[in-house]
């Protein structure tokens, strides 16, 4: 993948915004529960503004309350946690990177989505300045759904990362770092098609997110900037089993829906090798694109009359033991064991899909089984 690069020059100076390309999820499987269709959704929620949406101060109310104004440090995660450093004026940027993304979406006719406080935005973002590499993954060999759901996320995660470099010392205030994110975020939407098949304009766009967690770490020269979009539908508690249960690796998603959410058809599986680490100097060589991980089969309802299941036409099919989705909760329990005697350890990324792809899905949980 060629990164995209739009060159400024001026007096003296290089400014340099680089994009890395979120690959479109579009891999789908056809399941015996006939589906609607590629990337379709069984019922579209309602993203529409209303007169209680957040003013931006109060937006940054919120935020301020939220967040930990820290200096920078190893930010790897550990145990479901990483040392998370906020710049400053981080609600700030959060909440100008907010509406910069909502103007774009009500432009091209998607409705707006809120400001959320994953943490692995901001984690990623902390990462990529503090080691001096730009990629997808990490120097923990972690792609974006990984950190997303190691850091507490229960929701689906698409995420864009772009950086802004000068030559010589630039971003000594908050209104120069606003704007590199206001060219990032531009050339996200406006100039993506030749570096990146629009994979950034379809995440900022895409009618299913509505939330988005933002990152921004940066020092004089450079702005790193990250957006991990999410549809988030579910306050969703996910239990897996630990290895001495007598099923080991047994999955138990339960959830409320926290408004009107797209109902899911199926599950499928995901599998990713374990991640291995990776120094910065691999990860700024390597290429910048990212994958949902090869999807390795999925988990359908039983029929109401036989107890069975349908098949997926590729990988293990696994029939639920519980599959109950309503409007007021959501109960879905399975063995990740046939999945792992299959393909032995690694992560399993359990995606929750409204439709036939990946771009459909309401989760991607990862389940690293060592």
């Amino acid at each position: 993948m060629i990164i995209a690069a739009l060159v400024l020059l001026a007096a003296f100076m290089l400014a340099v915004p680089y994009l890395s390309l979120a690959l479109k999820q579009g891999y789908s499987f056809l399941s015996g529960s006939s589906t609607t269709g590629p990337g379709t959704v069984t019922s579209t929620p309602s993203n529409t503004t209303s007169a209680s949406s957040p003013t931006s101060s109060e937006i940054n109310t919120q935020c301020s309350s939220v967040v930990s104004v820290k200096n920078l440090a190893a930010p790897d995660i550990r145990n479901g946690t990483a040392d998370i450093a906020y710049p400053s004026d981080y609600c700030t940027l959060a909440t100008y990177a907010l509406e910069l993304v909502n103007q774009d979406r009500s432009t091209n006719g998607t409705g707006p989505v809120s400001l959320d406080y994953n943490q692995a935005a901001q984690q990623h973002a902390d990462s990529m300045l503090y080691y001096g590499y730009f990629s997808h993954f990490d120097t923990q060999g972690y792609k974006p759904y990984m950190r997303y759901s190691l850091l507490g996320g229960r929701g689906a995660d698409f995420e864009n990362v772009a950086y802004y470099y000068f030559s010589v010392p630039h971003f000594f205030s908050t209104d120069a770092v606003e704007s590199a994110i206001k060219e990032l975020e531009y050339s996200m939407v406006y100039n993506d098609s030749s570096c990146c098949a629009n994979g950034h304009r379809y995440n900022i766009l895409g009618s299913l997110h509505n939330q988005v967690s933002i990152g921004v770490a940066y020092n004089s020269t450079t702005v790193y900037f990250d957006e991990e979009f999410e549809n988030n539908y579910l306050d969703l508690n996910l239990t897996v089993a630990p290895a001495s249960a007598s099923d080991p690796y047994y999955v138990t998603m339960k959830g409320v829906p926290t408004g009107s959410f797209p109902t899911p058809s199926s599950l499928y599986v995901a599998f990713d090798d374990y991640p291995t680490a990776a120094t910065s100097a691999q990860l700024n060589s390597s290429p910048h694109e990212y994958d949902p991980g090869r999807l390795v089969g999925g988990v359908l309802p039983r029929t109401a009359f036989f107890g069975e299941c349908g098949q997926f036409s590729s990988g293990t099919t696994v029939c639920a033991d519980t599959w109950s989705v309503t409007p007021r909760a959501l109960d879905i329990a399975f063995p990740l064991e046939p999945f792992i005697k299959d393909y032995g350890s690694g992560v399993y990324t359990l995606y929750l899909v409204t439709g036939s792809s990946t771009d459909s899905a309401i989760t991607s949980l990862s389940v690293l089984v060592p």
